[in-house]
């Protein structure tokens, strides 16, 4: 087992800049989660050393940089600071926050990101049959709503853009309109699968580590199904459970195009062109399941040129998130041939081996690691379909564990 002092944490300024090192903290906590917003809280002494550097007084805006092995998993603004004094006169502090990414879900996608909101001409924020790659159109939407390319008032003082490398595919199309900017991001990664069982580009803002600043990144994940395998047989599996929920939705029904009215004060006909898709469950645990439902995609002209690629974008990803639910939840053994943070990643596809199923092969969705003094790194893993993820929360407000929450999951435990 790994000690709580392979994690750094340091201390960064408004700026972004490094100021110093958290060495002697009692417990941190960290829920990372792949294309969503993770979180970090922290316990230290009132009495610490560094407790001046963590003070939102001395460093208003303050916040932490994690790193595991060197490397770093996520960094964050402060948005909980609290204090705690017991009977015995012993006291605490306590720190909670986002991690950077939250900056993806504080900003909406305006149709003409380049105009003040007054000013709008563009009904959406349009992409047709581009020739870009995903990875360059997820960063041209970020520059454009939140980074440097943004007009002075949306822009995030601090924030970059890392350079494309032109993963992903090309000919994407889509629409938005004030739409959270990481919820389009999530769509976007989802429209280009990479590999089988297919995988998606990962994203994140997190502090550069050459110099003073946060960046956004675009990552591949990596198919570890034959290296990361786990089980109890292998002796590197603690404890699992194993839970599949049938789909929600097998069969989408896409409505396109706008309402009419044929003319009557009484009457509106719905003058909108309807599309059917279906997908194949490769969860073979509820075989012909049948779920339908209706997705108004008001926004995709049934004329325009690009039309069925925007279905197909849609009608595909209201399939993927409605699929069947397959969710592990596990503490894995580390060991010296396989350990979070060295051998595998967030996001990665690995290989569980349960009961009563075939092996699950699915991507890491969400890692939660926990240090203390006493007990050292525990580290519990979800693992599972793309229809975990949307089934365990909805929508950008609930897809964030409030801090509150995860400070007294923090307060609590032994």
């Amino acid at each position: 087992m790994y000690g709580p002092r392979d994690l750094q944490v340091y201390v960064r300024n408004s700026s972004h800049q490094i100021i110093g090192q958290v060495d002697d903290f009692t417990q941190v906590a960290l829920v990372l989660r792949y294309n969503a917003v993770s979180n970090w809280a922290l316990d230290i002494s009132a009495t610490s050393r560094n407790a001046s550097l963590l003070s939102p007084g001395s460093n208003p805006n303050g916040g932490l940089v994690f790193k595991l092995y060197g490397a770093t998993l996520l960094s964050g603004p402060i948005h909980t600071f609290g204090y705690a004094e017991n009977e015995d006169g012993t006291a605490k502090l306590t720190l909670a926050g986002p991690d950077d990414t939250q900056h993806l879900a504080n900003a909406l996608v305006w149709p003409n990101p380049g105009s003040a909101i007054n000013s709008q001409t563009a009904a959406y924020y349009s992409v047709t049959a581009s020739s870009s790659s995903t990875e360059t159109l997820m960063k041209n939407l970020v520059n454009l709503n939140l980074g440097p390319g943004a007009i002075t008032e949306r822009r995030k003082s601090g924030l970059t853009v890392e350079t494309s490398s032109n993963r992903g595919k090309t000919g994407q199309s889509f629409k938005y309109r004030f739409e959270p900017v990481l919820d389009a991001l999530a769509e976007i990664a989802r429209g280009a699968p990479i590999g089988t069982p297919p995988g998606y580009l990962g994203f994140r803002i997190r502090q550069k580590d050459a110099s003073a600043g946060i960046e956004f990144q675009v990552y591949t994940t990596t198919d570890r199904r034959t290296t990361a395998t786990f089980s109890k047989g292998r002796n590197n599996l603690i404890s699992t459970s194993y839970q599949a929920a049938a789909p929600t939705m097998t069969y989408a029904i896409l409505g396109a195009g706008r309402e009419a009215v044929d003319g009557s004060d009484n009457a509106a006909v719905v003058a909108k062109a309807l599309f059917g898709y279906s997908r194949i469950d490769t969860q073979p645990v509820f075989p012909g399941y049948r779920v339908e439902g209706f997705m108004d995609v008001g926004e995709v002209d049934p004329a325009a040129t690009d039309a069925q690629a925007q279905l197909d974008e849609k009608g595909q990803d209201a399939l993927y998130t409605g699929a069947t639910s397959v969710t592990i939840t596990m503490k894995p053994q580390d060991t010296p041939q396989l350990t979070f943070g060295k051998d595998f990643f967030l996001g990665d596809q690995v290989q569980v081996l349960v009961p009563y199923v075939d092996a699950v092969q699915e991507q890491i969705r969400e890692v939660e690691l926990t240090f203390s003094a006493s007990d050292g790194l525990t580290t519990e893993i979800t693992v599972g379909t793309e229809a975990t993820t949307s089934r365990k929360t909805s929508g950008t407000t609930k897809r964030l564990n409030s801090l509150a929450d995860t400070v007294k999951r923090l307060s609590t435990r032994k």
